[in-house]
């Protein structure tokens, strides 16, 4: 719920946290002593632009601080620059890891899109420094949520892709999916899905159904418990199914080939999510032929 009365009382519990004298207080919101008096002695109608600017102050979201789930002791410690540290509701689960987020940063800033990465990482009430810790154990509904606010305000999300692209090879050199000897092959694939994938990737159980004439098919379900933590079946995004897309584009790129190809598949009566995945094509003779 938005309302005055829980801006009020977001930005007072900030003042104690903060430990911050009257007249700091009062000039975070840019007021006269006299608007003091009248909006925070006497709150009404609270104006617009006072309210915006205590949230540049404090780099806050203004639909957040007007919420109910405004979490001041989160907000203070990350504030003071301490290790990240989330909102109680992403306690529940650490499915997924920080670098994820940071390959999500990385294409839309490259998309031109800084200021959609700003305002949802307020919205979310996630502190900028958890970018600084790629290895970090994030939940996947923090994950989940930065992919709805992405779809709510932009719907060209082809970016994604090549997000996806870009980050296999961020996550290779953290995660070293690549060994010496290695050939682009079925067993590539599958064992980068059922095995590899879950240094990073805890939510899904990925699985190949179809794999011939140089095409595997791969389907990818949300595990049981996840489903039953949040009582869903499904995660309806297209951003997410974008940026898988490229990961399974990107795979051949680690062992120095051309970039595959990826198509979304759209089935009936299903909740779960399917890809077709074109590896490159190579010679027959090569050793790293598609089995």
């Amino acid at each position: 719920m938005l309302s005055e009365s829980n801006f009020l009382n977001n930005t007072q519990a900030i003042r104690s946290a903060l430990n911050l004298e009257w007249d700091d207080y009062v000039e975070s919101f840019g007021m006269t002593p006299k608007e003091a008096k009248k909006y925070l002695l006497n709150p009404q109608d609270f104006p617009l632009r006072l309210a915006m600017n205590f949230c540049e102050r404090f780099e806050l979201d203004l639909e957040n601080v007007f919420s109910d789930k405004f979490d001041a002791k989160v907000f203070a410690r990350n504030f003071l620059k301490e290790m990240p540290v989330l909102p109680d509701h992403y306690q529940f689960e650490k499915n997924s890891r920080a670098q994820t987020l940071i390959n999500f940063v990385n294409g839309l800033n490259d998309d031109g899109l800084e200021w959609l990465n700003e305002l949802i990482l307020r919205r979310l009430q996630v502190p900028k420094t958890i970018l600084l810790y790629p290895e970090m154990d994030i939940p996947f509904k923090l994950i989940a949520d930065y992919l709805s606010l992405l779809e709510k305000f932009t719907k060209d999300l082809e970016f994604m892709r090549s997000a996806g692209q870009k980050g296999i090879i961020n996550l290779d050199k953290r995660f070293n999916f690549v060994q010496a000897g290695t050939q682009l092959n079925v067993d590539f694939y599958d064992e980068f899905f059922t095995d590899k994938i879950k240094q990073f990737d805890k939510t899904y159980d990925y699985r190949f159904i179809s794999h011939r004439d140089n095409q595997l098919i791969l389907e990818c379900e949300l595990k049981e418990e996840f489903k039953d933590l949040y009582q869903i079946q499904t995660i309806q995004s297209e951003a997410f199914l974008q940026y898988k897309s490229g990961i399974c584009d990107g795979l051949s790129t680690l062992i120095g080939n051309s970039l595959g190809y990826t198509q979304i598949i759209r089935t009936k009566n299903t909740e779960n999510d399917y890809f077709l995945i074109r590896p490159p094509t190579q010679p027959s003779s090569s050793p790293s032929h598609l089995q």
